[in-house]
């Protein structure tokens, strides 16, 4: 990844998810299998595609995904904590918080997030961000893997490069355009041909082996 230009894509695959997750109402299609997540990871991985010359990797793809995941996660908290504290669009939250219940495997981490839910509709706004900031953490975990599967799936999708030859390589000293322009264009010679000039094989043109 060092070599990758990896942070505009990561950036903007991550704000989007973010911002659309967190938005009431509209971060509701998380529920279907976190939608949200998995556009923002393959759009920075479509992004990553076209901004590296040669093809990406699977893992470079999931990488890329991740670190939009942690974006988005990043993103989501900031519009989530207020909207927690006071109690803004508290119905599509819990039904968010409900799908990722049910998203985890974990049957403990399920009656915990249970519990933190339940809760919440009775307390002060500072116990209500209390109550929910352990959801709020696993929930941004779950957006660093799901986000590492769209950028997966982004390569998969989008990187049609990997079953092309590589370009050619040449030896050194040859200018990036060769052969294209070979053979060079030698210059008329005023002698004749048993001249001076000779033929002008050896008058510029590539050094001769």
């Amino acid at each position: 990844m060092n070599e990758l230009d990896w942070k505009q894509p990561a950036l903007i695959g991550g704000v989007i998810a973010g911002v659309l997750s967190g938005i009431p109402g509209i971060g509701l299609a998380n529920c279907c299998f976190c939608a949200w997540l998995l556009v923002g990871g393959a759009i920075a991985a479509k992004m990553l595609i076209n901004r590296t010359p040669r093809p990406i990797k699977s893992g470079e793809g999931a990488q890329v995904g991740a670190m939009a995941g942690l974006i988005a996660a990043g993103v989501y908290l900031a519009l989530s904590l207020p909207l927690i504290i006071f109690a803004v669009g508290e119905r599509f939250q819990q039904a968010f918080m409900d799908q990722m219940v049910a998203w985890s495997n974990n049957p403990d981490l399920q009656e915990m997030m249970r519990k933190a839910i339940e809760q919440s509709a009775s307390q002060t706004p500072a116990q209500r961000l209390v109550t929910q900031l352990p959801v709020l953490i696993v929930s941004a975990v779950l957006f660093v893997g799901f986000s590492t599967l769209g950028g997966l799936l982004g390569v998969a999708l989008f990187e049609k490069r990997r079953d092309q030859p590589p370009p050619p390589q040449y030896p050194p000293g040859y200018p990036p355009n060769y052969p294209p322009n070979y053979p060079p264009q030698y210059p008329p010679q005023s002698g004749g041909s048993g001249g001076s000039g000779g033929s002008g094989g050896d008058q510029g043109g590539w050094p001769q082996g």
